[in-house]
């Protein structure tokens, strides 16, 4: 099967995935067959690594989910070793500058748009079965994510929106919240302006503005203009569903 590419036609419509923090791939499966349009596999917080990746992406495959990988970092080995083991977009956490924007949208591209090894025997293309319709494929395929996590990435929001190969803004709600003083406090006067000026800055450059929600306050983000949500994680949802299993015997 190939990679289960994100339809960028369709990705200014609402797109709904969750975070996947254990790194188990039967967990994977679960939230695929949901029906959720992508999943994030967390390898900068979560307790999957580099080595469960072809697992977990593997597990999704066919399921018409899409497997997107948050990196550690915005560095070119990571992103590539994310991209060759399977995922089908990369999201790049703590991006404040549009410089910093163009360098992880090169990390994702084969020369000459951009520095990405070139390698045909990968779990991408299916070990060399699909070499050349991965390659062919991927240079517009493949969904870039940013993070903006700072007070500068929102104060670059319009700029970094504007690079070309940037697909989605995303804002990481919790570390935006403590870089702006207020922490934790998301209705915040500082933190609502701050996501209202992403959302205008993805508006104004025809990019998707996403963030993590919660079932609390995703409808607000919704109807604030967020499209690219994700709702809560696996490892929210097993506790919750535990919690509740307790109450109703205790």
């Amino acid at each position: 099967m190939p990679v289960g590419w994100i339809n960028k036609q369709r990705l200014l419509e609402r797109q709904l995935g969750t975070f996947l923090n254990l790194g188990n791939a039967c967990a994977a499966r679960v939230a695929a067959d949901l029906g959720f349009d992508w999943v994030l596999i967390d390898l900068e917080h979560g307790a999957g690594s580099e080595h469960s990746l072809p697992n977990l992406t593997l597990a999704i495959e066919g399921t018409g989910c899409s497997p997107i990988v948050r990196v550690v970092s915005n560095h070119q080995d990571q992103i590539k070793r994310a991209l060759d083991l399977g995922a089908a977009g990369v999201m790049v956490p703590y991006i404040s500058t549009a410089n910093e924007a163009t360098a992880a949208v090169s990390f994702t591209r084969y020369p000459p748009r951009g520095v990405r090894g070139v390698a045909s025997s990968t779990v991408a293309t299916g070990f060399g079965l699909r070499a050349e319709q991965y390659q062919r494929e991927a240079e517009t395929k493949i969904l870039t994510i940013v993070q903006i996590e700072t007070a500068a990435g929102v104060e670059n929001a319009e700029q970094i929106a504007a690079v070309e190969g940037v697909d989605v803004l995303f804002v990481g709600p919790l570390d935006l919240s403590f870089q702006l003083g207020c922490p934790r406090n998301f209705e915040h006067p500082t933190q609502l302006a701050a996501l209202d000026r992403v959302v205008a800055a993805c508006r104004n450059q025809g990019k998707a503005a996403g963030i993590l929600s919660n079932v609390d306050n995703v409808a607000d983000h919704l109807r604030r203009g967020f499209n690219f949500v994700a709702i809560g994680s696996e490892s929210a949802a097993l506790i919750d569903g535990f919690q509740r299993l307790k109450k109703a015997a205790t």
